[in-house]
C-alpha cells in the first residue's frame, strides 16, 4: 500500500521533502527515503509511535533523511514540504485543510487516504483519486471497499483561494 500511495503522488525525488502528518510507525517516509532518497518529516502526537518511527528509520538505515517530531499535526511547521501525506478522520483534515492551503508552495502535493480534505474548500484541487490496488484487488473476489478505500490526491494551487487568508481560524468548517 505504502508504494502504491508513493507511486500515485507522482514521480518522488531527492530533492523532494515529504511530510507525514499523523506519520505513526513513519513506514510512508521510511519508504520515500529508501525507494526514491527524499527527505522526510514525520508528525506523531503519540510518544511510542514515534519512538517506534524513530527505530524504523534506524532500521532501515534512512534515519538521516527522516526525521520523526512528537508534536500536534496542525502546529507543525510544513513550509518546506513538497509532498504532504494526511490520514486523518474528517474532522482531522478539516482542522488542518486551511493550513495546508495557507502553508505549502504552489505545486505542492497533499494525499489523503480514505477522507478527502473538505470538498467546499478542496475540490477544485483534487486532480486524482482512485480505489486502493488491495481494494481492487478484493472487489475481484467479491469485497468491494472501493467507496471508502481510496487516494485522494490534490495540488497546491499558484492563486490562493480567499478562504486560506492569514488571520482567519483554524479548524473552521470547510463543509
Amino acid at each position: 500500500m505504502v508504494t502504491e500511495m508513493l507511486a500515485f503522488a507522482g514521480p518522488l525525488s531527492s530533492s523532494d521533502v515529504v511530510y507525514d502528518l499523523g506519520c505513526n510507525d513513519g513506514r510512508v517516509l521510511v519508504e520515500a527515503a529508501r525507494a526514491h532518497g527524499c527527505a522526510g518529516v514525520g508528525v506523531e502526537i503519540d510518544a511510542r509511535a514515534v519512538a517506534k518511527a524513530r527505530q524504523m528509520a534506524k532500521d532501515a538505515g534512512v534515519d538521516a533523511l527522516v526525521k520523526i517530531v512528537r508534536g500536534n499535526a496542525v502546529k507543525a511547521a510544513i513550509r518546506d514540504a513538497t509532498v504532504v501525506f494526511v490520514y486523518l478522520l474528517p474532522a482531522g483534515n478539516r482542522k488542518i485543510a486551511r493550513k495546508l492551503m495557507r502553508e505549502l508552495a504552489p505545486g505542492a502535493i497533499v494525499m489523503t487516504y480514505v477522507f478527502k480534505l473538505p470538498e467546499a474548500w478542496w475540490g477544485p484541487w483534487l486532480v486524482a483519486s482512485e480505489a486502493a490496488a488491495s481494494t481492487r484487488a478484493r472487489a475481484a473476489g467479491g469485497v468491494d471497499a472501493s467507496a471508502y478505500n481510496k487516494l485522494f490526491k490534490y495540488v497546491v494551487p499558484e492563486t490562493k483561494p480567499a478562504w486560506c487568508r492569514e488571520g482567519e481560524e483554524e479548524g473552521e468548517e470547510g463543509e
